[in-house]
């Protein structure tokens, strides 16, 4: 065992270091301790290993590279390579879009570090809740209704389940997360209630408007839980943007339909995946999950 341990050290100085590090946090000295001190290390260095990939490709993409380019390279097709990384590369991106302002950056940066806490795999709607309570015309209307931090966190740790170990790299968008900032984006693009506001510039008010519009949202489910008044929440809003729900919503999904995507979140079948169709709908396994979702916490609030 000694043996093969030295010749697998031997192959470089960071399986050394990955192989120390084993011994170290392995609870006993015997082999199958040291094998599940492995396992964790292995994953760990796996999930690095995919957001540098995923560092990466967001770059090629920046850099206006094909998906066929970086599927190439990858040896993969170009509906695998986008499949696999457009959602996930969309969190680094995103964060030095010129579109967005300051404070709405400041506050996806903050959602990251809540999912993270969370040892969540994605940056949820409820995580973007959390997230627009750090600062911005977002965070002044929710704490005027008595919404705050740590109230969103317990709330969905009821809702969600409680956290797990944190992860130590920053996990990607969601698909609902991602549909609500890029429906965010489209409010902003379209409609702007102050005059002193810049057409196309997304704030944090834009970003809250869209969470609290989608009932079936992880975001919505915590505010209600909260009790939080939405209408009160519209009102407020209406001071900064135009909000028009229904209309908005109707242009907006009458586009989607367009793009032979999932009805519900909106994304194309190249990044959604295998869509089952139903009477003028489709609907994408993400979405599924997530209606499974609601309506097994509906369930358990009637037992």
């Amino acid at each position: 065992m000694a043996e093969a341990e030295a010749d697998a050290g031997a192959d470089g100085h960071g399986l050394d270091e990955l192989v120390a590090q084993v011994r170290q946090s392995a609870a006993g000295e015997d082999a199958l301790s040291r094998l599940d001190a492995a396992v964790v290390t292995s994953a760990d260095v796996m999930a690095r290993a995919d957001r540098l990939l995923d560092h990466f490709v967001a770059t090629a993409r920046d850099d206006g590279r094909s998906w066929t380019e970086i599927g190439n390279r990858l040896g993969v097709s170009k509906q695998a390579a986008r499949q696999r990384f457009a959602g996930r590369t969309s969190t680094s991106t995103r964060s030095s879009d010129p579109q967005l302002r300051p404070r709405l950056r400041a506050c996806l940066a903050k959602a990251e570090r809540e999912a993270e806490a969370d040892g969540s795999t994605e940056v949820g709607t409820h995580h973007l809740l959390a997230g627009l309570l750090a600062e911005g015309v977002a965070a002044a209307i929710l704490e005027r209704l008595g919404v705050t931090a740590p109230a969103v966190r317990e709330a969905a740790h009821r809702l969600f389940g409680p956290p797990t170990a944190p992860m130590t790299t920053t996990p990607p968008m969601s698909a609902e997360a991602t549909c609500a900032l890029e429906a965010a984006a489209h409010n902003a693009a379209t409609t702007s209630a102050d005059g002193q506001s810049e057409r196309g510039m997304v704030g944090t008010e834009h970003l809250l408007a869209m969470l609290i519009c989608d009932p079936g949202s992880r975001a919505r489910r915590v505010l209600n839980h909260l009790g939080t008044d939405i209408a009160a929440i519209k009102r407020e809003l209406a001071c900064y943007v135009t909000f028009n729900p229904r209309a908005r919503r109707h242009r907006w999904w009458q586009h989607r339909a367009q793009a032979a995507g999932c009805s519900f979140c909106g994304r194309p079948q190249a990044t959604a995946g295998h869509l089952v169709t139903g009477p003028g709908v489709r609907i994408c396994a993400s979405c599924v999950r997530i209606a499974t979702e609601v309506l097994d916490g509906e369930r358990r609030a009637t037992i």
